[in-house]
């Protein structure tokens, strides 16, 4: 959160509280998803850390607003982490840990999941396909726009990947079981 955060502010600065919310919604919330609370608390920490500046804009019709700013330190600490190779990310998938224990289940209600899995993905197909020229857009270097399409296309390989892995086990689970449509 805190480098996901110094790098949006860095990328949007000034940028309020509201508006990083706003961000992450139509980006970064599909693999790194924030609260409200979980943005300003750790904007605040970046804050006590030295790691961006706030601003308060007073406003005639609205309450003051806070905008934020990195400070060089913040950008040399989001640089040194950038730079940090990562670990295998941990993977947590609910409807595996349902499917575990789901002969407890009749077949309609099996059924009845993964055909809610199925459409819930598909729609995240969907979101990520229509929102790809729009973040693309915001992009500072036509290298930022590489990587960001990248992410994009990770995003729309696991989800279509998903997809198509449901759609298969719903057909073999009504062959296997002989379960009219």
């Amino acid at each position: 959160m805190k480098y996901t955060l110094l790098g949006f502010v860095d990328l949007m600065q000034p940028v309020s509280g509201y508006d990083l919310k706003l961000w992450f919604e139509g980006s970064v919330n599909l693999y790194w998803p924030a609260t409200h609370t979980q943005i300003y608390r750790t904007l605040n920490r970046l804050l006590d850390e030295g790691l961006v500046q706030r601003e308060v804009v007073a406003q005639k019709d609205h309450p003051d607003k806070k905008v934020y700013s990195v400070t060089e330190v913040g950008l040399q600490e989001l640089a040194e982490w950038l730079a940090v190779p990562l670990e295998l990310p941990d993977t947590r998938h609910g409807l595996m840990v349902q499917l575990s224990f789901a002969d407890l289940l009749e077949n309609e209600q099996i059924l009845a999941v993964l055909e809610d899995f199925e459409m819930k993905v598909s729609e995240r197909v969907n979101l990520l396909k229509s929102r790809q020229p729009k973040y693309l857009s915001h992009s500072r270097s036509e290298r930022e726009s590489f990587l960001w399409n990248s992410i994009l296309d990770n995003g729309l390989v696991y989800y279509e990947g998903e997809l198509a892995w449901v759609q298969k086990t719903i057909r073999a689970f009504k062959e296997q079981f002989m379960i009219d449509e």
